[in-house]
């Protein structure tokens, strides 16, 4: 059903100046009654044009909510979309859908030359990826010359393997081949907190569930695993 333009308009404008989580979700509902394609792209606007930023969380999120239809409409407009800000909003929210089928759409942004459009394609991936996705990062961490983003690339790694469990040993195995050449403390001890979930064998290294931040020894850490792979 196709909505009044005025109406939605000024049902957004209301929703914008307010940090009501009801109110966003009766906006959101509002947009979700619209399945034309002229009603998505209208959702789509306001999720960029908005700067509440509860609001844009929600209007995102709801985006999955229009199911594989509104999956494909982004998958189209990331083809065509030139905003780098925008382009890495909807990488993340392809990514949020978990969707194996869309890892081809996204993978290709990896080489992208705007950092916060490759940490995107790099979390997505390890949010959409199976064997396949270990194999692009792996590849990737070998050519990113960001520091922070090859830390986020053996990061995404982790997320993969906690949907695949059976890609365990290929990642072990990757970290266990790289982590001597590694030099950065930041990369190393993402490597370091993922061997020790996917291993559960701790090298003294801690992990805060709801920050990320690693705390510990991270030259004693290192210096402890790689004395066992040595004994392997």
């Amino acid at each position: 059903m196709k909505m009044n333009s005025d109406n939605v308009l000024t049902a957004y404008q209301k929703a914008s100046e307010t940090d009501s989580f009801t109110m966003h979700n009766e906006f959101l509902k509002l947009l979700l009654e619209d399945v034309s394609p002229s009603g998505i792209e209208r959702h789509y606007t306001f999720f960029n044009d908005t700067d509440n930023a509860t609001l844009k969380r929600i209007l995102g999120n709801g985006f999955l909510k229009r199911g594989q239809e509104g999956l494909l409409y982004l998958a189209e407009r990331l083809k065509t979309e030139t905003d780098k800000l925008k382009k890495s909003n909807v990488i993340h929210l392809i990514g949020l859908s978990y969707n194996r089928q869309y890892l081809p759409i996204v993978a290709p942004f990896l080489t992208e030359e705007d950092e916060e459009v490759r940490y995107k394609a790099i979390i997505a991936c390890g949010w959409l990826g199976d064997n396949e996705a270990i194999d692009l990062l792996t590849a990737h961490y070998t050519l990113e010359t960001n520091t922070q983003l090859r830390a986020f690339t053996v990061s995404a790694l982790r997320q993969i393997y906690f949907r695949h469990k059976e890609t365990k040993d290929k990642i072990v195995e990757f970290v266990s081949q790289n982590i001597a050449n590694e030099t950065t403390d930041e990369v190393i001890a993402v490597m370091i907190v993922v061997l020790q979930d996917l291993t559960n064998v701790r090298y003294g290294l801690r992990e805060n569930g709801s920050t990320g931040e690693i705390s510990g020894d991270v030259a004693k850490a290192k210096s402890k695993l790689l004395q066992k792979i040595k004994l392997l």
